[in-house]
């Protein structure tokens, strides 16, 4: 943090924009590296992460919901 601050304002608004670039609150697949999306269980029907390569690597992570979306 103290790097950052360090910085100038236009430098600092530019480390801003490269961190908010993307879909940076799309959780990533700790096996490959890949964004996931969210998909639906067939038999609970919960809501989970999964991995676009679900279907070989299983790689999934429980969705989290905000208090206020219970």
């Amino acid at each position: 943090m103290s790097l950052i601050a360090s910085r100038s304002a236009e430098q600092q608004a530019m480390l801003l924009d490269i961190a908010y670039e993307g879909a940076y609150w799309r959780p990533m697949c700790a096996s490959c590296g890949v964004k996931m999306v969210v998909r639906e269980g067939k038999d609970s029907r919960a809501m989970f992460w999964g991995c676009v390569n679900y279907g070989k690597l299983r790689c999934t992570s429980r969705i989290q919901l905000r208090s206020a979306e219970k």
